[in-house]
């Protein structure tokens, strides 16, 4: 930022000492042309008729230097006013307004920052507009849904059973609340993250085994075959956003698997990279789901039973994405799917052995 501050100010001091320049040069050009008139004047001329080529050649030059100013002074004057009638339209919550920086003489790079900050402006402008949508959208299910037992709840003729039931339903609806709130706001979070803050050292596979550990009572639940092969590697990272990542990667492998499926995770150290895979027996995923997977709220016609939040996949991809990795899905409908994450490490970081299974 300095860098572009310090050439924005070099040139404009060019473009000062240019209009300088060609203003002293208009100014001696015509003194010396004047001049070389006034040698054609004998000495012994009347002093009247050498003041009066004293004021034409003063005037000349005031008239050439003021014309030269002026035009340089016009030009500057007409960029300046471009930028400000642009930072008003800005002020004023215009963010499409773009500026031409080839119209902008020496004030180029300054359009350019200004086109760049209108353009981040508009992007947070759509994004906001686009999460407060999403947000009273996706917000506005399970609290109709609360508020409707809870007033048949209040109904005399509700039995006992009913009772439970309906009570049951408000816990559930509550709790995917809560998880929708937790999500939205981490997810919020994180695209306005540019980097990765908190950084540690520790056992990716350790930690990936963990999360199996956790979601362990899901798939022992649907008595789906859970594998794990991972090669032992050491990752720079933040542990907690990492922890988040292999959760909903694992825990949708499970979710959409059926009864008696399968469900496996890789982990293998490359030169420089480290790669995750996570395979299901699932449903699977059409093409054009696939495409939109990592969407925010999107959940495609295996998320309409209501249970899904629509935001796992995207916070998935925007912590590999900070880390300057890569999150990709392969997959075929009833056939399962296979996620694959790509982590960049510095060599010295990680280190891998087979370990025994």
């Amino acid at each position: 930022m300095k860098r572009g501050c310090g050439e924005s100010r070099g040139r404009l001091g060019i473009w000062l000492a240019l209009g300088s320049s060609i203003t002293t040069i208009s100014a001696v050009v015509t003194f010396a042309f004047l001049h070389l008139v006034a040698d054609h004047v004998q000495a012994g001329s009347p002093a009247k008729y050498r003041l009066l080529l004293f004021v034409v050649t003063f005037f000349s030059i005031a008239v050439v230097v003021g014309t030269v100013s002026a035009l340089f002074n016009r030009a500057f004057n007409r960029c300046v006013s471009q930028l400000t009638r642009g930072l008003r339209a800005v002020a004023e919550g215009d963010f499409t307004v773009r500026l031409d920086p080839w119209r902008a003489g020496p004030l180029s790079d300054a359009y350019r920052d200004f086109n760049k900050m209108a353009q981040e402006l508009q992007g947070v402008q759509t994004l906001r507009s686009d999460f407060i949508n999403n947000f009273s959208h996706e917000f506005k299910t399970p609290i109709t849904a609360v508020k409707g037992f809870a007033e048949l709840l209040l109904e005399p003729s509700t039995s006992g059973e009913e009772r439970e039931e309906y009570l049951q339903i408000i816990l559930d609806e509550s709790a995917r609340l809560a998880d929708l709130a937790n999500s939205t706001l981490l997810l919020s979070k994180l695209e306005s993250q540019q980097y990765i803050s908190n950084k540690t050292v520790f056992l990716l596979d350790e930690q990936i085994k963990r999360c199996a550990i956790l979601l362990s009572p899901a798939w022992e639940k649907k008595e789906i075959a859970f594998s794990a092969d991972l090669e032992s590697a050491r990752y720079c990272g933040n542990e907690e956003l990492m922890r988040h990542v292999w959760l909903n990667l694992l825990g949708n492998a499970v979710k959409y698997t059926p009864e008696g499926g399968e469900v496996s995770v890789t982990l293998r150290v490359g030169p420089g990279m480290l790669r995750v895979q996570v395979s299901d027996t699932g449903i699977g995923m059409s093409e054009e789901v696939q495409a939109h997977v990592f969407d925010k709220y999107y959940q495609g016609k295996n998320g309409q039973d209501g249970k899904g939040l629509g935001l796992g996949l995207s916070i998935v991809h925007r912590i590999v994405e900070l880390c300057g990795g890569s999150v990709t899905v392969s997959s075929e409908e009833d056939q399962g799917s296979t996620f694959t994450v790509l982590l960049p490490v510095e060599a010295r970081t990680s280190y891998s052995h087979r370990p025994s299974v």
